[in-house]
């Protein structure tokens, strides 16, 4: 009887110390999560994670989740889903791959992908009200006939192939237009080895009733690619490229060549979704025949270009840079050369403020494949889209964006 007594007044006495160690670390609110994920299907997961809230503004986040996606060897994608933690003393980040396979469905996908975040998130949430509400489930996988960390058997040693078809055809009085696409590609991607091809072609046909008669005009195409590329290391790669096209817009009855090729990222390779500062330099001897003489007196010609460029490219907090620049030239004549530079920039300025430029400029002097008996500004030559000379293209586009009003993005409504 003392003892029980004596049990009963000990916790009497420690209750308020509980209470206070209790107190004295509180729950924290439901976190903000800023979602950064320009091919993400953002309502399917605001919808289903609901355990944080969404915010506009990363100013407002205490997470920050960034999701950048490639195209993986099997035909599938990877996701690489960063989680950063903002305001904190220290701050928390992790990241997270996921691989969805070329067989899944769009819904498959993004189901895996909705799984990955849930769990990248659970380290930001166990301090907070959210934990109240939340459970761990785990499925057993079924057992499998291979010891754990065997190669797994395919019997397609990786290779993926893809064919597609297509064909359309629209029209109106005076005017009809025809297309059939067909194409065929294959690869095959390991951690040393990536080969990639496609053979690719399309039936293009356009009649159209003008007052000198009826004009058909003939846009073929067709092109065979094929790469072999080889990891040097986590830095560098050697490539060889193949080609033969011809493309009846361009005046090219055959354009074929082998190229070998070299890139280095200053960056290893393993952190190419968040940055990425390339130079590739490729020599191409090429062979060419036209279908009418050009206007430098030539139906066929066997020359070699060599061609030089650089991507610098960043994916962060405060928005994305991707500066593209490529020059070439023709050893024959240097004077015949090409150089383009694309910018493209998307820059968060300030709370709810982000900036957007892009663009392309080229200057092009290597018009090999002009036909030099047709008058450019023939108005026929311009109706059929033929080639025409020019010195220099350019584009660009210049945009700002400001967003204000309520934090929160959690809502989602389907209706219309």
């Amino acid at each position: 009887m003392f003892r029980n007594v004596l049990v009963t007044f000990i916790l009497l006495l420690l209750l308020p110390v509980i209470l206070t160690a209790q107190n004295s670390n509180p729950l924290g609110p439901i976190p903000n999560v800023y979602l950064d994920c320009g091919s993400c299907d953002v309502s399917y997961i605001r919808s289903n994670i609901t355990f944080v809230n969404y915010v506009r503004d990363q100013d407002d986040a205490s997470i920050y989740l960034l999701i950048n996606d490639l195209p993986t060897g099997g035909g599938g994608r990877e996701y690489t889903l960063i989680f950063s933690e903002i305001g904190a003393d220290s701050e928390q980040a992790d990241t997270l791959r996921y691989v969805s396979s070329s067989t899944d469905s769009n819904d498959e996908r993004r189901i895996g992908l909705n799984r990955y975040i849930k769990i990248g998130l659970m380290p930001y949430v166990t301090k907070t009200v959210a934990i109240r509400s939340l459970d761990i489930f785990y499925e057993a996988p079924e057992e499998v006939d291979t010891d754990e960390g065997a190669d797994i058997a395919d019997p397609w040693n990786n290779w993926v192939f893809d064919v597609n078809v297509s064909s359309n055809l629209n029209g109106q009085s005076s005017e009809t237009n025809f297309g059939f696409y067909t194409g065929l590609e294959a690869e095959r991607t390991t951690h040393t080895w990536k080969i990639r091809s496609h053979l690719r072609g399309e039936i293009r046909r356009r009649t159209l009733d003008v007052s000198s008669g009826t004009l058909n005009i003939n846009r073929d195409w067709g092109n065979f690619w094929q790469m072999f590329g080889y990891s040097l290391s986590d830095h560098a790669t050697v490539a060889l490229f193949a080609s033969a096209q011809f493309n009846r817009t361009n005046n090219i009855a055959l354009h074929t060549y082998v190229a070998p090729a070299f890139e280095y990222n200053f960056f290893p390779y393993s952190e190419f979704q968040e940055r990425r500062f390339i130079v590739q330099y490729q020599i191409t001897p090429m062979f060419r025949r036209y279908y009418n003489t050009t206007i430098f007196g030539k139906d066929e010609e066997l020359i070699m270009s060599q061609e030089l460029s650089t991507r610098l490219r960043y994916d962060q907090r405060w928005g994305r840079i991707d500066v593209r620049i490529s020059g070439l030239n023709y050893f024959h004549d240097t004077a015949i050369n090409r150089f383009e530079v694309n910018p493209s920039f998307n820059i968060r300025v300030m709370r709810g403020l982000s900036l957007s430029l892009s663009g392309r400029y080229r200057v092009i002097n290597d018009q090999l494949s002009l036909e030099g008996a047709v008058d450019p500004d023939d108005p026929e030559n311009i109706i059929s889209g033929g080639q025409r000379p020019t010195s220099f293209d350019y584009s660009i586009s210049f945009g700002l964006s400001y967003t204000f009003g309520s934090i929160y993005n959690n809502i989602v409504n389907p209706r219309f």
